[in-house]
């Protein structure tokens, strides 16, 4: 059988990594030449990415290269694009898919597909007669818009057995397939066999991993690493930011931002626990913390851990925050200087020694507030019940003065003045430049109103302040230096200073904040291969 290729645009920029694409071709076919048997389950091939995140475009490069490869009926279907699943499709997703398969294998291309397309009524029987024996890989788009994947049913029992008995079943026959959500993988496999789940080879989109490269490929000069880390090195998105650019129109559209935010609150999943729980996994990642309607704007990491994309997560604390007016004050305050600090980082072109102040202020905000502390870094817990407000640049009495203007340590922890409810943790930022010794202090108030006060200062590279601090320094529990080039061994304590190691710092900053560090910034500017099996 002849089937089309699926068509690519003109318009579309080169692929970002052909070695990506030639080793999941290599991968797919691997398996394609691989029999399902009782000892072993055929797994087939999912692509996971968030909301427009290139999948329809990586499965389309995908079947162009094995069809040049492999003497098999390549055939490309898609739920999204112009054949996005329509409502009275949803009661019977087999037939949905059926109708595609069709309409990818027609080589009039030119016909009125809207009105060809509704009238079809294609049965799995005749797909069945038309793929005969004869070899064939199917590639299925968006396979989450099936909504009767989301729970079991007669209607995705036999989607699942059809992809199944056509596509798994024998050598030669392959089923690939992509999705913005985890859950979608897993509920196909465990509806294919009753018992236990069919294994699922799961792979990542590529990332951009060379910000130079990037720049000629969307041929935008203006493309920096914030602006990347902002679209989260997610290709599609970058060339999205650069069409709105050039065209002063909104492309990436949020619309289902707000549906998702609604399905949220209208359910009743947003809660200060739930808020709490969506900030932790910035740090750890955890799937199963976040509200499920907003798995689709996140990244799915190695063993399925969840890694924020701040385009759209800045739009989800946003949406968050005025959709929900019971949140705590307190989370309301910290989600609007979240979202502030996100956004500035589209304007930076390089981690300067301001923008490593405002990072490591973003992922102290989001500990703090999510209660995720740690031994070395931030160990506020001892002195801490969950039950803590917290303020920002609050609480200080500066006699006439504003904070900017106070160049001394003593004198500003002078100023500081008690909190209007206990526990309580108030953060501290002194923005001159005068203020040489710390960049961050935070002062924890215990239920009794005992204090006790951490400070930080954060260098990019790796040196250590050569200021006489010793006498300053007693009056804090801990003082850590944090720098953006930190060393490869352990963590060690130098003149007062607690100075993590590299891989504390990663794990400070977490699932999503170890790729922004300084150290991933700069290799992310010059193209330095970075670790196996580590994204930039």
């Amino acid at each position: 059988m002849e089937v089309p290729p699926p068509m690519v645009s003109g318009s579309e920029p080169e692929f970002v990594d052909e070695e990506w694409l030639s080793k999941r071709v290599e991968d797919i076919l691997s398996l394609y030449r691989t029999s399902d048997t009782m000892a072993f389950r055929l797994p087939p091939t999912a692509f996971v990415r968030c909301s427009r995140g290139g999948k329809t475009r990586a499965l389309k490069e995908i079947a162009k290269r094995l069809k040049s490869i492999v003497h098999a009926s390549v055939i490309f279907v898609s739920f999204n694009e112009s054949s996005d699943i329509s409502s009275w499709e949803q009661v019977d997703p087999l037939g949905a898919l059926c109708r595609r398969i069709a309409f990818a294998a027609r080589r009039n291309r030119k016909a009125n597909y809207d009105s060809d397309f509704a009238k079809a009524d294609v049965k799995p029987e005749q797909i069945v007669e038309w793929l005969g024996r004869d070899p064939r890989i199917l590639l299925v788009d968006e396979m989450n818009n099936c909504n009767s994947l989301l729970e079991k049913s007669i209607p995705s029992t036999n989607l699942a057995e059809f992809l199944k008995k056509n596509f798994l079943s024998k050598e030669d026959q392959y089923l690939v397939f992509s999705s913005h959500i985890v859950s979608t993988v897993g509920q196909l496999s465990s509806y294919m066999d009753s018992g236990s789940s069919r294994p699922i080879a799961i792979h990542e989109l590529p990332l951009i991993r060379n910000v130079t490269n990037a720049i000629k490929i969307f041929r935008w000069p203006e493309l920096n690493a914030g602006k990347a880390l902002f679209y989260g090195l997610v290709p599609a998105l970058i060339h999205i930011a650069r069409l709105e650019e050039l065209r002063k129109t909104q492309h990436l559209s949020f619309q289902k931002v707000e549906e998702a935010i609604d399905v949220c609150v209208k359910d009743g999943l947003v809660t200060d626990k739930s808020v709490r729980y969506l900030l932790a996994n910035f740090v750890d990642g955890e799937k199963r913390k976040v509200m499920k309607p907003l798995h689709q704007f996140m990244n799915t990491a190695e063993e399925e851990k969840l890694r924020w994309i701040p385009i759209y997560m800045t739009k989800v604390l946003d949406s968050l925050e005025f959709s929900a007016p019971s949140l705590d004050e307190n989370i309301r305050v910290a989600l609007r200087r979240i979202v502030k600090l996100f956004n500035e980082f589209t304007t930076v072109e390089k981690l300067s020694g301001k923008a490593w102040e405002s990072l490591f202020l973003l992922v102290v905000i989001i500990r703090v507030v999510s209660g995720k502390f740690d031994e070395v870094i931030l160990p506020l817990m001892n002195n801490l019940s969950m039950d803590y407000s917290i303020s920002f640049n609050q609480f200080i009495d500066t006699d006439q003065k504003v904070l900017e203007d106070i160049v001394d340590v003593d004198e500003i922890v002078g100023c500081f003045t008690e909190p209007d409810r206990y526990p309580h943790v108030a953060i501290y930022q002194p923005t001159n430049a005068s203020f040489p010794l710390f960049d961050l202090i935070i002062a924890v108030y215990g239920k009794t109103g005992s204090r006790k006060l951490y400070a930080y200062q954060l260098k990019e590279g790796k040196e250590i302040p050569k200021h006489n601090t010793s006498l300053v320094m007693t009056e804090f529990e801990v003082c850590v230096l944090v720098r953006g080039q930190p060393s490869q061994g352990e963590t060690r304590s130098k003149e007062q200073w607690i100075i993590p190691s590299k891989s504390e710092i990663a794990a400070f900053f977490g699932e999503s904040g170890k790729h922004w560090t300084p150290e991933e910034w700069n290799k992310l500017m010059i193209g330095q291969t970075f670790e196996k099996g580590e994204e930039p």
